[in-house]
């Protein structure tokens, strides 16, 4: 079971009376010079989602190429190649994979599986087959979900030399003895392994890496909603004038993709400090982080922060072997701290719509997107600020001598400052070059972006110095 964290943090809607969205009625932030995700955003996550979606995408394959190449229209991404057959670390990179057609007709001559009809009707680099077989030998190759009659289940055998189909359960009970004609027609052949990736420099070279898998047919929930999340993160992202950290984009297919860039880029996985992997996050559960390995570091952090302010709920869990990706990368020899960020998820008991013809656009929720989306950025933005700083007065700053008092926030005439106010004091106590000021902001119960401004007025006048990167 999930452990729920209650946080003493306020949402900003509790602080604000605004709406969800951290914004006011005209798209301005409540924070000034804090960029939130706008209405465009949100309408490009689903145009993206409704691109994507009716492409047959397979660990390598034309579909994957394809879909690289229109999400391209949306960011401009490069793509890596690398060659079937190569060797990356334990794993060998595997054939590209093409389905002609997939059928099978009962003795009457009736089409009743179709790859035509629904793509998950053959499983994900099944072998070709050609014949007719009695029904017994039928059902050896032949998978359904009876908790789920009507659906079809999505099945794949990458790494193994098989043949299968997929159907609805209650097909199956239908089916009348005798022997039935079965043609798989897929294609195996030499190819390239595929990932699409985009650099975002920053005043540091240490490396946040923001990724997700692309690899699976249809798959609205698993896996393109956060495909588009990530995509429409880097959009954001490029579009501030400037970052402190240096960002990585990555979309690869699933565990090879993953496996193939810890092998080729090992200059890179020496500087990321950490990173974010988005998949299974646009149903209607709780937007939520099954956390790094060490669980503590700034990925984490950053996170439950973002979380309290956007959805005022922290769903955390521990390190998860269901994190796909993200265990390859918090693994022996690598040890990067990432982070899963999901909602139902792919554990037991996660959705049960889960690798089904049941996964599509009307279980994806643009709503859900945009709120996945907004949390994320809310956890960058969050991260970007999270330094440390030394103060260099002793005791408490006479702050107007400095000529950096609060007075346009309603401090010093008696009322309550407004919380951007209370920051100028908050931090006064606190800047002892030991906290950071995400750790500041917590024990104040304040969101980080409250000490935007007086982090800048007391760095412009020399009360306090930034330690570190």
């Amino acid at each position: 079971m999930p452990d729920t964290l209650t946080p003493k943090l306020p949402t900003l809607r509790e602080l604000t009376g605004l709406p969800a969205s951290l914004a006011d009625d005209d798209g301005n932030s409540v924070f000034p010079g804090l960029l939130l995700p706008s209405a465009e955003n949100k309408a490009s996550l689903w145009r993206l989602m409704e691109t994507l979606f009716p492409i047959y995408r397979s660990l390598l394959g034309p579909g994957y190429k394809q879909s690289l190449d229109v999400i391209a229209d949306w960011l401009p991404i490069t793509t890596a190649e690398f060659p079937t057959g190569e060797q990356v670390l334990d794993w060998t990179i595997p054939q590209e994979f093409k389905v002609n057609e997939a059928w099978v007709e009962d003795p009457d001559g009736n089409r009743i599986i179709d790859f035509a009809e629904h793509p998950y009707a053959v499983w994900i680099y099944s072998r070709p087959f050609e014949g007719v077989i009695d029904k017994d030998e039928l059902l050896e190759h032949l998978t359904t979900d009876p908790n789920q009659p009507d659906i079809i289940p999505m099945r794949q055998s990458y790494y193994r030399d098989a043949w299968g189909l997929s159907c609805p359960h209650n097909l199956l009970q239908r089916m009348k003895p005798g022997r039935y004609k079965v043609k798989i027609d897929t294609e195996l052949f030499d190819g390239f392994l595929r990932i699409g990736e985009m650099y975002l420099p920053g005043e540091v070279e240490d490396e946040i890496l923001i990724s997700s898998y692309l690899c699976h047919p249809l798959g609205g929930n698993d896996n393109l909603s956060g495909v588009v999340v990530a995509v429409e993160l880097f959009r954001l992202l490029q579009s501030l004038p400037k970052r402190h950290y240096s960002y990585r984009l990555a979309l690869w297919p699933e565990t090879i993709g993953a496996m193939t860039y810890i092998a080729k880029y090992p200059d890179r996985i020496a500087k990321t400090i950490g990173g974010y992997q988005f998949g299974i996050c646009g149903d209607d559960k709780p937007v939520s982080i099954d956390r790094t390995k060490p669980g503590d570091t700034i990925i984490d952090r950053a996170f439950h922060h973002a979380m309290a302010l956007v959805t005022g709920a922290v769903e955390s869990r521990p390190f998860s072997i269901y994190g796909t990706d993200a265990c390859h990368f918090n693994s022996v020899g690598v040890e990067v701290p990432t982070a899963n960020i999901c909602r139902a998820g792919s554990r037991p008991g996660g959705y049960i719509e889960y690798h089904s013809s049941a996964d599509d656009l009307n279980l994806v929720k643009a709503d859900k997107l945009f709120e996945t989306l907004m949390a994320a950025w809310v956890a960058l933005m969050t991260i970007e600020r999270t330094h440390v700083y030394q103060g260099t007065y002793t005791a408490s700053p006479f702050m107007s001598r400095h000529g950096v008092y609060p007075y346009q926030h309603g401090a010093g005439v008696g009322g309550r400052a407004s919380i951007i106010g209370d920051a100028y004091y908050a931090i006064i106590p606190h800047a002892d070059g030991k906290q950071d000021l995400l750790e500041i902001a917590e024990r104040c119960e304040m969101p980080i972006f409250a000490f935007d401004e007086c982090v800048s007025e007391f760095l412009r006048v020399g009360l306090v110095t930034k330690e570190g990167p």
